[in-house]
């Protein structure tokens, strides 16, 4: 019996509802606040770092890289035109001179005339520069060959002077003097052992 008295309820449900509400809300309001915050520093930790490691953030070194290649092309471009003054030189073992030449003094001029220094002998000559798969061979590569009695003892090299989808062009002194072959063709393929690049942009 309440004898004609009302009790108020709502108020008291308003009221439990309000704390609630304070309480819980707490929980919510963390993120709310700091989550944004949160996000964005790692997003940013992100950012810097991938910038760090792009070598393209920096334009020094996006410019250095650009710069780099050009040279590099220049210096393929003025060897490959050494090589070709030398078309139509007779063989000679052991010759180093337009009077005669043989396939490793060749070479080793060629890349002399840029103040580049190979070994004499195309066997030494394969230990140099960077080891280049086939399907990655391009202009200014060295190719070697194992023409002799002996398999895979290296004794003959050229330079490669164009590459195109179908085969690759290299340019060397032979027994028949110094002319253009194709790696592709089915003697040279047979006996073609690695490829060396001694240009590459640094």
């Amino acid at each position: 019996m309440n004898n004609g008295k009302k009790i108020k309820i709502i108020p008291i449900i308003n009221s439990k509802i309000f704390l609630f509400f304070v309480f819980y809300s707490h929980f919510f309001s963390i993120p709310l606040l700091y989550g944004d915050m949160v996000y964005k520093k790692k997003s940013e930790k992100i950012f810097f770092r991938k910038n760090k490691e792009n070598p393209y953030y920096n334009k020094k070194n996006y410019f250095q890289i650009i710069k780099n290649k050009f040279l590099l092309k220049k210096k393929m471009d003025f060897l490959i035109e050494k090589a070709k003054n030398y078309r139509s030189t007779p063989y000679r073992y052991g010759g180093n001179t337009k009077d005669g030449i043989d396939c490793s003094a060749f070479i080793k001029n060629i890349f002399a005339s840029y103040k580049i220094l190979l070994p004499r002998r195309s066997f030494n000559q394969a230990k140099k520069g960077f080891l280049v798969p086939k399907k990655y061979i391009e202009k200014g590569d060295l190719l070697f060959f194992a023409t002799g009695k002996y398999r895979k003892k290296i004794n003959h090299v050229g330079m490669v002077i164009h590459v195109n989808h179908n085969n690759i062009f290299f340019i060397h002194a032979s027994t028949s003097g110094v002319l253009i072959s194709r790696l592709y063709q089915k003697y040279w393929k047979n006996k073609f052992i690695t490829a060396r690049r001694i240009l590459y942009s640094s």
